[in-house]
């Protein structure tokens, strides 16, 4: 696959465009739905606590009201002490103390008056006392073992409509319990708290400590909630969407299961990702159609270019890429009709130059008749010097032999001790020339003998010193010394001279071939050297003054700073092999 996709540039091109616009859609909308669902649930946590506390404040708030409703009955002794009184008119005054009573909580209870005995005697029902309640089991049992000022209890009577009990003891002057007051409450009355408190549209279920459901308006079962405390919900625990939140109802015993209804559900999750998934697949399809415009925009103007490429390898020089783009591209076509052009021009100028060349090489063919014939006839003249016993021609004559048949071999490197052959051949034709009136030594390094360097290189610096520095001298010395120095080979001409003139010097430290003019003997073996090693090698050439020991021959001259001679130093690296 990924090999595939590298060998066509549009499919990378499509792939980029791919991940650059995929990659960044697909995680920005995953957790943009992550986080919304995060949020929306934590806010929607936050609302539900808020809710359940609101329903639990309001609850107890009336189960508050109760115990005051009980206190003041309790405190109003006229009931207490008439609740068994049998007289019309008692009753109706004692009814209607009664009934000021609890007239505020009518709405949200039932309040019944018990005597000691357990029979009804007042109600805020309708209709007439019928029930009477047992004393020695139920609510009036549990009021009578209870410290507590209000008792709470599920309802488990016949009367499916009464939920819950709260009830309370009236107390005698005695402590003796004269009577009960019951306070009951229905499906309606609980529905009433929830409206006044704003939560009429909050699923509510309240238990007691059997777990058994005294009131749900909704939906809540009661195994509903048992599995949710069996599989381990933690009363006052976090909310987490789907569940109940349970708690307990303050300090009455009873708890409060309040429904969590999941906001992000599983259709709204599948809702919300498949609307990713079509943003996705319009990405895509847009991803495609500019990748396929970009690439074919790009990509032509590669391929032409590709084909004028091949084109040009094969060998057709007038090739050339016709474009009006104004963009790098177009640049691109455009320096490459420049390359043709010049590459065109460049052979043409080079098959010119080869004419040429071939016709110099068949000249100096047609010319190596006149070396050749020179050295047969040096060596003629070699031979009769000897017979007719003159050795100065004889030596002249084997010398300049050697050294023409040297410059005219096709070797272009010899060995350092050929080279020093041919430099003495040519210093025994020079002191002939000059009477002897110059000394010439050399001093070589051992085990350099065999180093491989170009041919001809030395002969023209000491020619340089005989024609030149020792032109004024009656007496001088030459001195050749050759040594290594960390594979550099060192060959330095000194003559005790009258030295060369600065601007010389300067010229050829410099390398300024233009001043040179009527000296490119040593100029030539600087450019030999270099155009063969390198630039860091060449040619050095310096004045040596009376401050210096003289190092031909040790001695000073008699004037201070006196010009002295003149050194030539070649570096060239230490090669060895076959020459």
């Amino acid at each position: 696959m990924k090999k595939w996709i590298k060998k066509s540039f549009h499919r990378q091109l499509l792939v980029c465009f791919g991940v650059v616009a995929l990659l960044p859609l697909l995680l920005f909308g995953v957790s943009l739905i992550q986080t919304m669902e995060t949020k929306i649930n934590s806010d929607y946590e936050k609302k539900v606590t808020e809710q359940a506390e609101q329903i639990d404040a309001g609850i107890l708030e009336l189960f508050q009201e109760f115990e005051m409703v009980v206190e003041n009955i309790n405190a109003n002794t006229r009931i207490v002490e008439q609740i068994g009184e049998d007289d019309t008119w008692s009753k109706s005054k004692i009814y209607l103390q009664f009934y000021r009573e609890v007239t505020d909580y009518r709405e949200y209870a039932q309040f019944d008056l018990y005597d000691k005995n357990g029979k009804c005697i007042y109600t805020t029902a309708q209709g007439s006392a019928k029930t009477d309640l047992p004393v020695y089991w139920g609510i009036l049992k549990a009021v009578e073992d209870s410290k507590e000022t209000l008792v709470l209890r599920r309802a488990d009577t016949n009367d499916s409509k009464i939920l819950l009990y709260a009830a309370g003891k009236l107390m005698g002057k005695d402590g003796i319990p004269e009577g009960y007051i019951v306070i009951s409450m229905r499906a309606e009355n609980f529905e009433k708290v929830l409206h006044d408190k704003g939560n009429a549209k909050a699923e509510v279920a309240i238990m007691d400590p059997f777990w058994r459901t005294i009131y749900d308006n909704g939906n809540l079962q009661e195994e509903q909630i048992r599995e949710e405390l069996m599989v381990g919900h933690k009363l006052l625990g976090v909310y987490r969407a789907g569940e109940l939140l349970i708690q307990p109802l303050g300090d009455s015993g009873l708890y409060t299961a309040l429904s969590c209804p999941s906001v992000f559900s599983t259709e709204v999750l599948n809702s919300m990702y498949s609307v990713l998934i079509v943003m996705l697949t319009i990405s895509v399809i847009l991803c495609v159609l500019v990748a396929s415009r970009l690439g074919r925009n790009m990509t032509r103007p590669i391929e032409r270019m590709n084909t004028a490429m091949r084109t040009l390898q094969e060998g057709d020089l007038t090739v050339r890429i016709v474009s009006d783009r104004e963009d790098e591209l177009g640049q691109m076509s455009r320096n490459f009709n420049i390359m043709a052009n010049e590459l065109e021009q460049s052979v043409q100028d080079k098959v010119e130059k080869q004419k040429e060349l071939n016709a110099s090489h068949i000249a100096m063919m047609q010319a190596q008749l006149n070396p050749h014939f020179l050295y047969n006839t040096l060596d003629t003249m070699k031979w009769v010097a000897k017979a007719n016993h003159i050795p100065e021609i004889a030596t002249m004559a084997a010398g300049l032999a050697k050294i023409l048949r040297a410059s005219i071999s096709k070797r272009q490197f010899i060995y350092l001790k050929e080279e020093l052959e041919l430099v003495n051949c040519y210093v025994d034709i020079q002191k002939i020339r000059f009477n002897d009136k110059f000394s010439y030594t050399v001093d070589l390094q051992e085990g350099l003998e065999e180093c491989v360097i170009p041919k001809l290189i030395i002969q023209p610096i000491v020619e340089n010193s005989v024609l030149h520095g020792l032109k004024e001298s009656e007496e001088g010395n030459i001195l050749v010394r050759i040594t290594e120095q960390e594979d550099v080979l060192r060959i330095e001409v000194t003559d005790d001279g009258c030295g060369a003139p600065e601007e010389r010097i300067d010229a050829i430290n410099h390398r300024r071939q233009e001043q040179l003019v009527g000296h490119i003997g040593v100029s030539n073996v600087d450019t030999i050297i270099r155009l063969t090693y390198g630039e860091e090698y060449g040619i050095h050439m310096e004045s040596l003054t009376s401050n210096a020991e003289n190092p031909t021959d040790g001695q000073r001259t008699e004037e201070e700073g006196e010009v002295h001679g003149t050194k030539v130093t070649l570096r060239l690296p230490v090669r060895y092999g076959e020459a």
